[in-house]
C-alpha cells in the first residue's frame, strides 16, 4: 500500500456542511410549520406564562449551530433564522 492511501485511509470522513445548509436546516427544525402552529404556541404561553416554550427551541438551535459551525451565530444570522 503507498503512503499516500495509508494517510488517507487514517483520516475520519468528515461531512463538509456549509453555513447556509446548516442555518436552512435549523430554520426548518425550530420554527413553527405552520401559521396555525404559530398560534398554538402562543396561545400556550399566554395560558402558561411560559415563555420557555418559545424560547427553548431557539436556544437549542443555537447550541446546535455551535456544535456545527463551530462557532456562535452572529446577530443578523440569528434574526435570518429566528425572525
Amino acid at each position: 500500500m503507498s503512503q499516500d492511501a495509508n494517510t488517507q485511509s487514517n483520516q475520519p470522513d468528515v461531512i463538509k456542511e456549509t453555513l447556509q445548509d446548516v442555518m436552512k436546516d435549523l430554520e426548518q427544525k425550530i420554527n413553527p410549520k405552520s401559521v396555525i402552529e404559530g398560534i398554538n404556541i402562543l396561545t400556550t404561553i399566554e395560558k402558561t406564562n411560559d415563555q420557555s416554550i418559545l424560547l427553548k427551541p431557539m436556544q437549542d438551535g443555537a447550541n446546535e449551530f455551535k456544535k456545527r459551525v463551530g462557532r456562535n451565530m452572529t446577530y443578523s444570522e440569528m434574526r435570518e433564522m429566528w425572525g
